[in-house]
């Protein structure tokens, strides 16, 4: 199995939503067709651009999200296991 995408190209019906964009990143794709803008996708009910503006803005509206930090040292142990398992190193 690979991490590593790079030698693909992603086909979409829309201009990728920021979690597909996020996936579509992580996975070094390096291409990307779509069909349908994000105006859109704005008009049938997708929330894209509010997404895009509130990570944009440093995610810090706690009104729509609020993100806090907890559990480090349990959670490290996670990507510690990936570098061990990877060609990845850790920070």
């Amino acid at each position: 199995a690979t991490r590593d995408l790079s030698d693909c190209t992603l086909y979409t019906s829309a201009y990728p939503c920021p979690m597909c964009l996020s996936a579509t990143i992580w996975a070094n794709i390096k291409e990307v067709r779509y069909g349908n803008t994000p105006k859109e996708a704005d008009r049938i009910g997708f929330r894209d651009d509010f997404i895009y503006k509130f990570i944009q803005e440093g995610s810090k509206d706690q009104h729509v999200l609020k993100i806090t930090q907890t559990g480090h040292d349990q959670s490290i142990e996670t990507f510690k296991n990936y570098v061990e398992d990877s060609t990845h190193e850790i920070y």
